[in-house]
Parts: structure tokens; sequence; C-alpha cells
């Protein structure tokens, strides 16, 4: 097989690839968004909104999974440059970790009334849920443009880091009121798991952030 039948098939696959790269990055974007949803409700201290969109949290997740394994497994079979595998393989893996990180927070929520928990805390968990669903916007605005437009695609990771540093200063916010809460709070149980739910979602923005870096590393390739 001639060198240019070799390049025609890995431009195939990894095209492949991409398109499932943009369906796992949409349920991780449905993910973000029911995670705001959760925590707009935890925040209001209505838990049967909160409850159902736990669901959909928990729903986005395990589908996300499958599309991740899809991906993979079409990138063992296939014709397609190693430095581009790597690369592809990192950006799935991280975005997936996104939903993972809230598929925790969601799951710590449940585990305590929302009024056991500081109305403030709960008020600063769903702003940093609102910015995580932002920036897993952004990196699907940024896959869905990275063959046709690289610098588009490097812009709008900027913009998740720009968000990530939002979310850095409300955790701090969130913190501060944590150990308020700690300090009066009769139900320990309640303070771990404040704590518990900001860290996870933070992590999650971490993880929005690393996905930028992928992003910013294979437009770079093709800028």
């Amino acid at each position: 097989m001639g060198s240019s039948m070799w390049s025609w098939l890995g431009r195939r696959v990894e095209a492949e690839v991409l398109e499932i790269a943009l369906k796992h990055v949409r349920k991780v974007v449905e993910a973000a968004q029911a995670s705001e949803r959760l925590f707009r409700a935890y925040a209001e201290g209505d838990a049967p909104a909160a409850d159902a969109a736990r669901a959909e949290v928990f729903r986005a997740e395990s589908e996300a999974d499958d599309i991740k394994r899809e991906a993979i497994r079409l990138m063992s079979e296939g014709f397609i440059h190693p430095i581009d595998r790597e690369e592809l393989i990192r950006l799935i893996l991280t975005v997936d970790d996104i939903a993972a990180y809230l598929k925790g927070a969601a799951r710590r929520a449940g585990m305590v009334p929302p009024d056991s928990i500081d109305k403030g805390i709960r008020a600063l968990a769903a702003d940093m849920a609102s910015r995580v669903r932002a920036s897993a916007e952004r990196l699907l605005e940024a896959v869905e443009v990275i063959r046709k437009d690289p610098k588009k695609a490097l812009a709008l990771a900027d913009e998740v880091e720009r968000i990530e540093e939002e979310v850095d200063d409300i955790r701090a916010q969130a913190l501060a009121k944590v150990l308020e809460f700690c300090d009066a709070c009769e139900r320990m149980s309640a303070c771990l798991i404040a704590k518990e739910i900001i860290d996870s979602i933070e992590n999650a923005s971490d993880r929005c952030e690393d996905a930028g870096d992928v992003i910013r590393s294979i437009a770079l390739l093709r800028a």
C-alpha cells in the first residue's frame, strides 16, 4: 500500500474519531448543563428538582463513557499517526474526567438534604457549576472548529482558561464559608459533604482547563 493511501486512511480515521469526540463532548456538555440545574435547585432548597437533575447528570456521564470506549476502540483498530492518536486520546480522556467529577459532585449533593448546608455555600457551588457548564460549551465549540479554524479553537481555549481562573476565585470564597460553616456546624457529615462538593466542581473546572491545553496542542499542529 503506497504512502498516499496510508495518509488518506489516516485522515479518514482521524475525521471519524473527531466526529466521535464531538459526540463525546456534547454528552459532557449535557452533564455540565444538568449539573448547573442541579446546583441551582440545590441552592434554592428544591430537593425534587435537584434529584431529577442528578439523574440527568448520571445518564449523560454514562453515555459519555460509552462514546469514549467507542472512540478508543476505533483508534486502536484504525490507521492514524501515533502523535495524532495520543493527542486525541488525551482529549477524550480529559474531557471524560469533567463528567466524572460532575457526577461525583452530584452524588455527594444527594447524601445530605440541601437545607443542611449553608445557603451561601450552595449559591457559590451553583455559580461554580454555571462556569463549568460555560467552559464545557466553549470546549465543544473549539472541537467543532479545530480542523477548519485552529486560531478560533485557540481563542476558545484561552476563554476556558479565563473561566477556570474565575472558578478558582469563587472556590476560595466558598472554602472560607465552608470553614465558617464547619466551625458552627452540629452535623459533621454536612460539613464534610460541603467541602467535597466544592472540591469536585473545582476539579471539573481544572479538567476543562486541561482539555483546553490539549486543544491548543492539536490546534497548533494544524495552524
